[in-house]
């Protein structure tokens, strides 16, 4: 099961000197993160389509942050190496921001991830 896939921005990588864009989506149990770097002064691609892909088992939580002026996808793993290839990610953690027009299609998608990483975890502890 693939979901829809939610455009996102890591700011202020490099103190803002690198653009990341991506996308970020869910299938079968785990996170795909799908992103570029490109030199925030003159464009230039920094590195090719990378695709991290994070395994429910290493999700700790996923919340939509969603405020007056700017939402925020916040994923954290349970171990700093899940995002190791994530420009911008810091002890585990990584900020995913929304525009605006994408805000409702950001809360479906972190939603219906969420009801699929609770459903795994349930699945883990009656295997247990």
């Amino acid at each position: 099961m693939t979901s829809r896939s939610v455009p996102f921005e890591i700011p202020d990588v490099n103190h803002g000197f690198v653009e990341v864009k991506g996308l970020l989506h869910f299938k079968n149990d785990k996170l795909v993160l799908e992103f570029d770097q490109k030199d925030s002064f003159v464009g230039i691609l920094k590195s090719g389509v990378k695709a991290v892909e994070v395994p429910f088992s290493e999700v700790d939580s996923l919340q939509i942050h969603r405020k007056w002026f700017r939402t925020t996808i916040e994923i954290l793993g349970k171990s700093m190496r899940i995002f190791e290839e994530v420009p911008g990610a810091n002890q585990g953690r990584v900020l995913l921001k929304i525009r605006r027009k994408d805000r409702d299609l950001a809360e479906n998608v972190v939603s219906r991830a969420r009801v699929r990483l609770s459903e795994y975890k349930l699945d883990e502890l009656d295997s247990d």
